[in-house]
């Protein structure tokens, strides 16, 4: 099939993130969900949160939108189990991320809500079953282990992004180009349906970055960035993790690979130093960036330019690997 359905899913969640994030704006003013200054934050003045409600809305109404239009002529881009997994599953991280933006809950209380959609998740069968034998063409079956991998993989990604979302516009800019390859790699995989979903993730990053962008009218909140990673993590494992090729288990690192990075440099330093792993501080690399002189806009260009080099280096090994 063409790539012309891809494209309007991109088009169209554009359009609706772009329409969609005044009006949540609005609302959090209106109930005083404010992200204020102070301690490791960035800003000088109170930002409203909940911006991930439009990120949300724009990328589900727009499978369902394709999804109905298009599967009359593709059943293969129709709402499909796996589709309608990362939607449901999505729902539940996106409201937990909800109530924290507006109430801030317990470390403890948001890895159970990860672990919960995780295994809502899995319940739709979207589980890392396999991984590639980097030295050999042959399958590594992780039967049991499937399922503690999967949310490991799940867990990994959706605090990355999280733990990214620390400047105007960067978790939401790092979301929009992951998913773009994603998209990019998925359609040249022959796999439309994981292509739409990553089209339709972008587009909403897209729209949703015309007001997150320094200096940011609205911020993505732990409803965004958590939904985003937890996205990216679903729609990678019905995509790159079932590409039977002895490159397929560096793809997701590659295309990933700056919250990854990060969040693994933060960890290992924060248990070094002995201090608790989930207490924020200044030692992420957009912070350290900021300490050598980059300002606000051009660490966030240079740290998109890192994604979009480590993303074309993914999509050159997927396509020089037939």
């Amino acid at each position: 099939m063409g790539a012309h359905w891809h494209l309007l899913a991109f088009v169209i969640s554009v359009v609706i993130a772009y329409l969609l994030t005044p009006w949540v704006r609005r609302l959090a003013i209106a109930l005083n969900v404010m992200d204020k200054p102070g301690g490791r934050r960035i800003h000088t003045r109170p930002i409203p949160r909940w911006g991930g409600i439009a990120v949300y809305a724009a990328f589900t109404l727009t499978l369902i939108l394709i999804s109905k239009i298009g599967g009359r002529f593709y059943p293969d881009i129709r709402l499909n189990t796996e589709m309608m997994g990362i939607i449901i599953a999505g729902a539940l991280l996106a409201t937990i991320g909800l109530i924290d933006d507006a109430k801030e809950m317990s470390a403890a209380l948001q890895v159970l809500g990860i672990l919960t959609a995780a295994v809502v998740l899995m319940g739709f069968g979207i589980c890392i079953q396999f991984v590639t034998n980097p030295f050999g063409e042959e399958l590594i079956w992780l039967k049991w282990a499937a399922y503690p991998v999967t949310f490991l993989w799940i867990f990994a990604l959706t605090k990355s992004m999280d733990l990214m979302d620390g400047l105007d516009g960067l978790a939401a800019g790092i979301g929009a180009i992951a998913s773009g390859f994603l998209a990019i790699m998925a359609y040249y995989k022959a796999q439309p349906a994981v292509a739409l979903m990553a089209a339709a993730l972008s587009g909403s990053c897209v729209g949703f970055l015309r007001f997150n962008f320094n200096p940011a009218k609205i911020f993505m909140g732990t409803v965004g960035s958590q939904f985003v990673g937890f996205a990216l993590a679903a729609i990678s494992i019905v995509g790159l993790f079932k590409v039977a090729a002895a490159v397929a288990i560096a793809i997701p690192v590659l295309v990933f690979g700056v919250p990854i990075f990060d969040a693994v440099f933060v960890v290992w330093r924060r248990f070094v130093e002995r201090r608790p792993i989930h207490m924020a501080d200044k030692s992420h690399i957009h912070h350290r960036l900021l300490r050598r002189g980059l300002s606000h806009k051009e660490t966030v260009i240079f740290i998109w330019a890192m994604c979009f080099i480590l993303g074309g280096t993914a999509l050159a090994i997927i396509m020089s690997n037939r």
